[in-house]
């Protein structure tokens, strides 16, 4: 029997691939961000959409192949944008 977490693992949920200057990711529930290129958040995702990622991460650049697995929410109206490309992983 395969249980939720098993099917976030493999991305069953889809995801929603972000590329270019500047970009915000699309509203949603999210359990994984993966960075494809090295890429910066550009203005920072508030506490309140990334709890367990710890706040504000303005300015720090991910390195190509790094992945953050937490839950988090974006609103209607992200707060954050990043440059480069990334994998956001959608939530089941």
């Amino acid at each position: 029997m395969t249980n939720n977490t098993d099917k976030q693992s493999f991305g069953e949920a889809g995801c929603q691939i972000i590329s270019g200057t500047t970009q915000s990711p699309p509203a949603g529930e999210y359990c994984a961000v993966t960075f494809v290129v090295d890429s910066t958040i550009a203005t920072g995702f508030s506490a309140a959409e990334a709890p367990l990622w710890g706040g504000t991460k303005t300015g720090i650049t991910y390195p190509a192949g790094f992945t953050v697995f937490t839950p988090f929410v974006i609103t209607a109206s992200p707060t954050g944008t990043i440059t480069g490309t990334a994998i956001f992983y959608k939530a089941i």
